[in-house]
């Protein structure tokens, strides 16, 4: 049913998708900040731009390398986990961390090809090491860049090289600005990470729920594909090890975020989205992925009759 729809992708399936995650967008952005009199236009726009450029980026890495077939099940997903958790859209610094951290992506997965290998290592680390300073827990994302030194030892050294230059010019980046300017740039994080200590203190209970189905859903998806992705020496698994990575990364990074689990899980999306349309596509049992679909459209639908029935009773 739902499956079939999607099964083939079709360019009206992402002006849905795009026009329905710029909905979103607004709607969370207009609810965090009390009305359109309390925005910072400039902050909103840059923020705005990056999400869009984000959508853009999700849509060109999977196609690109090939880490679904030629399905909108992954564009599907990522709308739907982000109608799930809106709230990841009320941090504009993590927005524009990850849509860094999306453009590294886009390096690290086209090293399976092989060509202009440092070319591609340095724009990585350049790019993690700017996410990292709009926000620091992204640091953690040079794990999966460093296990693609690892899956790939041909000049590991030369390639670890690359990686501290381009870490480095990030740096000099910050300094030439705190030169001309005599102060570092205001949006950066130069404070230590914080531990979160109470994971879902400030999780509304219709996010626990949604989280609970996403968390069961996520293992067995995870299982059922470790082995034909990960075990058996197919063409897309030094990529999927990295996705992989890239899924536990983010995960760490929200179960350890003070106070930001929510907002961190924006960082989970992408990795989650893809391994989802995986696990769909490779399903043979299709009503086993349509009762999936329909169970977290349910659950969109509900959450967003919650968030608007709450913003007509503040206004």
């Amino acid at each position: 049913m739902i499956t079939r729809n999607f099964r083939i992708s079709k360019p009206y399936h992402y002006i849905l998708i795009f026009v329905g995650l710029i909905g979103i967008f607004l709607f969370q952005r207009l609810k965090d900040h009390s009305g359109i009199q309390s925005v910072d236009f400039v902050i909103e726009s840059v923020a705005f731009l990056f999400f869009l450029a984000s959508m853009f980026l999700v849509v060109f890495i999977i196609t690109k390398n090939k880490l679904t077939q030629k399905n909108s099940f992954a564009a599907l997903y990522f709308f739907i986990f982000i109608s799930l958790m809106p709230q990841t859209l009320a941090d504009h610094k993590i927005i524009i961390a990850n849509g860094f951290i999306l453009l590294s992506y886009r390096r690290i997965f086209s090293l399976e090809t092989k060509l202009n290998m440092k070319k591609k290592y340095f724009d990585a680390a350049l790019w993690l090491s700017i996410a990292t300073l709009f926000y620091v827990w992204s640091i953690l994302y040079f794990i999966p860049l460093l296990a693609t030194i690892i899956l790939r030892p041909n000049d590991w050294v030369k390639h670890l090289l690359v990686l501290v230059f381009g870490a480095g010019s990030a740096g000099l980046l910050v300094y030439l600005f705190a030169s001309v300017f005599g102060t570092p740039p205001s949006f950066l994080m130069f404070y230590p990470p914080k531990v979160n200590l109470g994971l879902f203190s400030h999780t509304p209970e219709v996010m626990k729920v949604s989280l609970a189905i996403i968390s069961v859903m996520t293992i067995g998806s995870v299982l059922s594909l470790f082995s034909p992705l990960i075990l058996k020496n197919s063409k897309s698994r030094n990529n999927f090890i990295v996705l992989f990575l890239m899924l536990f990364t983010g995960l760490s990074i929200s179960l350890l975020a003070v106070n930001m689990f929510v907002e961190n899980m924006l960082f989970v999306i992408f990795p989650l989205a893809v391994i989802m349309a995986n696990f769909t596509q490779h399903q043979r049992r299709s009503w086993l992925s349509d009762l999936f679909l329909i169970v977290l459209l349910c659950l969109v639908l509900l959450n967003l009759g919650l968030n608007i029935e709450n913003q007509i009773s503040l206004s």
